[in-house]
């Protein structure tokens, strides 16, 4: 059985791996990508890019100029949170320097993110699948850019999976994984690690336990067994 800190450093292994081989290619062809941040303004007011504003959980390999390090705050319990602005097919990472010429803080970064958030769910209402395998229930929520951002939501959370304990799985952008509380920890590890291996959007996220009313960090088991 792998003890998270274990499974940590076999990630860690992974992702120096992983940067020697050839990146995941675009979806979209460059030519299309370059019409599209030609047309965008990163600086614009505050008031016109709010709206587009989306959380983005942090990415296990990021490369970035050395000026344009992207914003991330821990949300509880310690979920590394970064801030896309919403260009349809990308996201435009938001910078501290951005945040300096909005005349805004992370506290109001962040609301503003999770309201949206919670606005598009409403809008476009994620896809949820439910499978067997091995003998295990899996829930997979799924939304294009945003699925894993959802752990950020226990509201929303609660509507879509209901107040079981379960274990949740984040591994990569689109999709937030849901296994139940007791399942082998070796079986949520390789769930995890055949989904996000080799992804160019893996995340840096820790698995993490939803009690049915919030999420906590795996190692929290002061609410197992206690009624939701």
């Amino acid at each position: 059985m792998k003890t998270t800190k274990a499974a940590r450093r076999e990630r860690r292994a992974q992702r120096k791996d992983k940067r020697g081989r050839s990146r995941t290619t675009s979806p979209f062809g460059a030519a299309d990508l370059d019409t599209l941040l030609a047309a965008f303004d990163p600086m614009a007011p505050w008031p016109d890019i709010a709206p587009r504003i989306l959380p983005v959980l942090k990415r296990a390999w990021h490369p970035y100029p050395a000026d344009a390090e992207p914003v991330h705050v821990n949300v509880p319990p310690g979920i590394p949170t970064g801030f896309g602005i919403d260009l349809g097919p990308a996201f435009s990472h938001v910078t501290p320097r951005q945040l300096d010429v909005w005349g805004i803080d992370r506290a109001m970064l962040l609301g503003t993110a999770l309201e949206n958030l919670r606005s598009l769910v409403r809008r476009e209402p994620p896809a949820i699948q439910r499978f067997r395998q091995d003998g295990v229930d899996i829930q997979a929520v799924q939304g294009q850019g945003w699925g894993s951002a959802l752990v950020l939501l226990p509201d929303v959370l609660q509507a879509m999976l209901g107040a079981e304990p379960l274990i949740l799985l984040v591994p990569v952008r689109n999709t937030l994984i849901a296994v139940p509380d007791a399942v082998d920890p070796e079986f949520a590890f390789g769930l995890w690690q055949a989904l996000a291996s080799g992804a160019h959007d893996a995340l840096d996220v820790d698995p993490l336990r939803w009690t049915g009313t919030t999420v906590v960090a795996l190692q929290d088991v002061s609410t197992r067994g206690l009624p939701n």
